[in-house]
This record gives structure tokens, sequence and C-alpha cells, in this order.
């Protein structure tokens, strides 16, 4: 394969992963607040949140973490493929 579609491959691939990256932290913001809704909510009705609360305190930190773990991979990734390409004789 030439050099150029090597280079157009991995334009595509680090724009897909990108988008990747960002739906899920769009995804994990939107879970959470949905969730805060959901006991204010709840509050606001008089209703009782234990519910809204205890599926919060289980909820929002494992899509957090989820999340976080994510974007740590595709950074290390990142990092480790710029390093071997800085490392890599030229051709």
């Amino acid at each position: 394969m030439s050099k150029m579609i090597i280079i157009t491959q991995r334009k595509i691939i680090f724009a897909a992963q990108l988008i990747s990256l960002s739906l899920i932290w769009i995804f994990v913001i939107a879970i959470a607040l949905w969730i805060l809704n959901l006991i204010s909510l709840s509050i606001e009705l008089d209703d009782a949140p234990g519910a809204s609360i205890g599926i919060s305190l289980i909820a929002i930190p494992v899509f957090f973490t989820l999340a976080g773990l994510l974007t740590y991979a595709f950074i290390g990734l990142k990092k480790e493929e710029f390093r071997l390409l800085k490392n890599s004789p030229e051709e």
C-alpha cells in the first residue's frame, strides 16, 4: 500500500476513536444529569428519593469510571503510537 493510503486510514481511525470517546462522555454526563433530575423531581413531588439516590450512588461512579478508563486507554495508546512513530526509521 502506498504511504498516502496508510496515512488516510490512520486519520479515519483516529477520527472514529475521537467520536467514540466524545460520545461516551456525552452519554455518561447525560445519565448523571438524568439521575440528578430524578432525585430533584422526587423531592419536588414529596416522594421518597431513596431509590433514585440508591441508583445514583452506584450508577454515576461506575459510568464515570468506565469512561475514564476508556479515555486513559485511548491516551495511552496514542502516546505509545507516537513514541513508536518517532523512533521508527524513515523510509
